[in-house]
């Protein structure tokens, strides 16, 4: 048996290998560029320096309902605020203020939404590292959104100042588990 002649007129007979059409090099070059450009993109890696911007105004405002305490009674008033949260026990170092971001506010009820929705919430008083835990065992939270939040170490309405980076933990459940 022999093979039928060639016929270069015939449509569809051979294609090129999908590394070889003429548009992969540049499309192979924009992906090199966008991937350089996301890995030096000029960011210090320091996310501290992003975050001390965005809570700058923060910082502001906790510095002056610290002042009207010391200034309305003698320093024995300073120690007795009880609305401070018990994770923020560092808000009496004064020294440390310009250089920490400082936060002050009432502490949201969180309990009931999921867990991405309420780091939203809490990010918007500039706390942006909150933690959370696992209420049914050892699981990550990987995609916050399809996780449940049954609990909160500082209880709804009082009063969170300081530094509190780290310091809010949430306790969490998968959507569609109950809470313990």
């Amino acid at each position: 048996m022999t093979q039928p002649p060639f016929d270069p007129n015939a449509a569809g007979t051979t294609t090129r290998p999908f590394h070889r059409q003429p548009w992969f090099p540049l499309a192979g070059g924009l992906v090199a560029v966008a991937v350089l450009g996301a890995v030096i993109g000029g960011d210090s890696g320091d996310p501290s320096e992003s975050r001390a911007d965005a809570v700058t105004p923060t910082t502001s405002a906790s510095t002056q309902p610290s002042a009207a305490p010391s200034t309305a009674a003698p320093s024995t008033a300073s120690p007795s605020p009880a609305p401070i949260a018990s994770a923020t026990t560092t808000a009496s170092a004064p020294s440390s203020a310009p250089a920490e971001p400082q936060v002050d506010f009432a502490m949201p009820d969180v309990v009931g939404m999921d867990l991405q929705s309420a780091q939203n919430v809490i990010q918007t008083f500039g706390v942006y590292l909150s933690v959370s835990h696992d209420l049914r065992g050892s699981r990550n939270q990987v995609v916050d959104s399809n996780w449940i939040v049954c609990d909160q170490n500082v209880p709804a309405g009082q009063q969170v100042t300081g530094d509190v980076e780290g310091a809010i933990d949430l306790g969490v459940v998968k959507r569609e588990e109950s809470c313990p």
